[in-house]
């Protein structure tokens, strides 16, 4: 287990724990089975515990769920004089998050027995408070893996808290006399919310009774004030008194009182609150009664608020779909793409908009979700109302509490089609730049080569110059159509088996008049490599990717220098490098090295010439024949670049073929 939900998706969770009646079941154990297993599931948690003060100074376990298992069990115990430290934190902190542990100040006692014991990484324990103070603690566990919590999960599990405090008082009352069943009606009231107040109205005499926690929310003194529907309606907003009348009226129909609305506290600051409350029919020994709880929700409506403003304003596409197949809930940018309005979004099945060639791979994307898979994106057509395809680049997510499906989407159309324009204008102009090119370097080359007769210095010094850049110009023209083949699928690759050694021997023979006139040496380093250490790739691409990084190596390098070329085994891989002792690479220029038309931005490295596609082209060329490419450098040092590759089956050393299990 080793994902974590945001904000929204635990609040949602919080509001589905504190709606369900096994909170306040007439077992117990129920309730605490109930609560360990839905903390476990909401935070991915693999162990979690509640443990409760039955001494002053020992706590006991109660029920310890394990996901792996799905199994409940109870027992054991902790004793203040045998861990002084983690009981002194829980009296000190509400909450311990300890990412490691066998580290942490409060938790490290726990390191040579219980840690060791169950495999226990991370640990987020959260006190729960009572009326008469700290009753007990709520053991959230990691194991295996170290764990960092976030701040969304610290505030569900101390809200899980507070709820499990709830429990504990419900459950200490149904140990009393019949005469706290009043107590236990307003508990099972306040399941529905994380931080509780409690209340009751007398419907016929007006009178009303808070908890301590109602003072604090409407901002009252509990000694000066007197509660009393009189002074609760006082402390309404004036534009939302007749929403909570009218609910009360409706509760009286309906048995139930539900609404959000916003207070008025003493100092003039505005508060949202969510009352719900039972409406109890009366009978001849007691009157008609509203029973119920409020919850301080200020924090959750701003959010929201910021939620649904962020929602409206969004350039990019959001959307909510349900199980069913259908958008729940889109923006006005999916209605600004599409030429649809909101109602025919959401009036009929969003695979209805869908290219029909694109519904096989977006339903398979949707499948994949819904079986808990991660996935990285995908891209559809979507019909846009005037009958044309727009294309859509989406990520989504799947909540496994609801099944819904949350995506946003960008509108890639026009740069699809820039992209397919400037592809075809590359290979146009490539194309069209080729065949004269050719001519013109090879009637270049037949001249400065001497054949048509010696030719004055200025004049060969001129066309030496013109065939150098001719030459370039080839080369730069090969790589753009290298490229724009490699990203249409279009070039051909043949692997097959060849020897490591004797294919660097070739490349460093190819390349080694390159730096000659500088007097740059090529050093190849393979002492100790098995002439039948096999690698399948295509000859050809990979003496071009060889050539490249040579080439590179050589142009940085310093006159004289020497260019070291190196094979090496690394297990069932093999790696190829080339350092230089240049001036290596500015760490602000690495992240950037394999773009296309990537140079350092230095008057001394423009000299060196190149059109910034070598990099870039070896890059999709290695990786298409499965291997990879990386290099490391510090500036004013050299450069290594590297290619792995892995080993071919094919490979023998001694006779015995090499397996690449």
């Amino acid at each position: 287990m080793a994902n974590s939900r945001q904000g929204p998706q635990l609040l949602a969770l919080q509001a589905q724990i504190l709606a369900s009646p096994l909170l306040f079941a007439r077992e117990t154990a129920v309730a605490w089975h109930f609560i360990t297993e839905q903390i476990s599931r909401a935070l991915y948690a693999d162990r979690v515990s509640i443990w409760l003060f039955l001494q002053p100074d020992e706590l006991q376990c109660i029920d310890l769920y394990q996901y792996n298992s799905k199994s409940h069990s109870a027992g054991g115990s902790l004793q203040r004089s045998q861990f002084p430290a983690y009981f002194s934190a829980l009296a000190q902190y509400s909450l311990i998050a300890a990412t490691d542990a066998a580290t942490h100040p409060a938790t490290a006692e726990f390191k040579h027995n219980y840690l060791r014991s169950s495999g226990v990484r991370s640990m987020l324990d959260v006190v729960i408070q009572s009326e008469q103070g700290l009753t007990g603690v709520i053991c959230i566990e990691q194991v295996s893996a170290a764990r960092q919590w976030t701040v969304d999960e610290q505030h569900f599990a101390a809200a899980m808290a507070s709820v499990s405090s709830t429990v504990h008082t419900f459950s200490q009352h149904l140990k009393l006399q019949q005469e706290y069943q009043l107590v236990l009606e307003r508990q099972d009231m306040a399941s529905r919310n994380a931080r509780i107040g409690f209340w009751e109205a007398n419907i016929s005499t007006g009178s009303l009774w808070w908890s301590p926690m109602v003072y604090d929310i409407f901002g009252l003194d509990p000694q000066r004030d007197v509660p009393s529907v009189a002074l609760f309606y006082r402390c309404v907003h004036p534009d939302d008194l007749d929403l909570v009348r009218r609910s009360e009226a409706n509760a009286k129909l309906s048995g139930e009182h539900n609404v959000v609305h916003r207070i008025v506290l003493p100092d003039g600051r505005l508060r949202w609150v969510h009352e719900v409350a039972n409406w109890t029919t009366p009978t001849a020994n007691q009157p008609a009664r509203l029973i119920g709880s409020v919850q301080d929700v200020t924090l959750q409506q701003q959010s929201l608020c910021e939620l649904q403003q962020f929602f409206a304003l969004s350039r990019d596409i959001l959307c909510i779909a349900n199980t069913n197949g259908y958008f729940e809930r889109v923006n006005s940018a999916f209605s600004r793409v599409t030429g649809y309005s909101e109602a025919e979004l959401l009036n009929r099945p969003f695979t209805d908009f869908i290219h029909p060639d694109d519904l096989t791979d977006t339903e398979s994307e949707v499948a994949q979700q819904q079986q808990g898979e991660v996935t990285s994106g995908f891209c559809n057509r979507y019909k846009h109302k005037n009958g044309h395809y727009v294309t859509l680049q989406w990520s989504s997510v799947l909540d496994p509490a609801t099944g819904k499906m949350y995506g946003s989407a960008q509108d890639i159309t026009e740069r699809l089609q820039l992209e397919r324009i400037k592809s075809e204008f590359v290979s146009t102009v490539s194309h069209e730049l080729r065949t004269p090119l050719t001519s013109i370097n090879g009637a270049l080359a037949l001249v400065v080569s001497g054949c048509l007769g010696e030719l004055p210095p200025q004049i060969a010094q001129l066309l030496d110059l013109a065939n150098n850049n001719c030459q370039r110009l080839s080369q730069l023209i090969n790589d753009l159509l290298d490229i724009e083949k490699l990203s249409a699928g279009m070039m051909q690759f043949v692997l097959q088996p060849h020897s490591v050694l004797a294919l660097v021997q070739q490349s460093v023979a190819d390349n080694s008049h390159y730096g000659q006139e500088r007097g740059i040496t090529l050093a190849l380093n393979c002492n100790g490599v098995d002439a039948q250490l096999k690698i399948d790739v295509d000859s050809l691409r990979f003496s071009q990717v060889l050539a490249n990084l040579l080439s590179n190596a050589i142009k940085f390098s310093p006159d004289a220098g020497v260019v070291t070329v190196a094979i090496e085994r690394q297990a069932a891989r093999v790696r190829i490098s080339v350092t230089d002792t240049g001036p290596g690479i500015d760490d602000s220029f690495k992240q950037a090295i394999f773009q296309r038309f990537s140079q350092a931005d230095s008057s001394d490295t423009r000299q060196k010439g190149g059109t910034g596609l070598g990099l870039a082209l070896s890059k999709q060329l290695t990786e298409t024949m499965q291997g990879s490419i990386g290099f490391s450098s510090t500036p004013g040092v050299g450069a290594c670049f590297y290619v792995d590759f892995p080993l071919s089956s094919y490979t023998a050393v001694s006779g015995t073929a090499v397996s690449q299990a």
